[in-house]
């Protein structure tokens, strides 16, 4: 409603290894982008070091071309989409 790319609002889950995961709605695949790497940035402080977190970081940016890429091709055709990079997963599945 009020997209102009067609798709409706998404539900997506992520997780990350060592800190945890979670779930919320977002309007697009752009938004699941802000919150997965938001979520990244957000478990820096869990680590000691930040060789894990790094590499978080760097399967999270990974993740956000894939998200945009044939995620959000996935998504158009009201397809749930799935992808896990290192320690970082992520579901986006679509609703109307």
């Amino acid at each position: 409603m009020g997209q102009s790319d067609g798709m409706g609002h998404l539900w997506m889950t992520w997780s990350l290894e060592g800190v945890g995961s979670a779930g919320q709605n977002v309007p697009d695949v752009e938004a699941a982008c802000r919150s997965l790497v938001g979520s990244v940035e957000r478990s820096r402080r869990v680590f000691e070091t930040t060789e894990p977190w790094e590499e978080l970081r760097e399967s999270a940016v990974v993740l956000q071309e894939r998200i945009l890429g044939p995620g959000r091709e996935a998504l158009e055709q009201g397809r749930r989409w799935t992808s896990t990079v290192n320690g970082v997963s992520i579901l986006l599945v679509p609703r109307e």
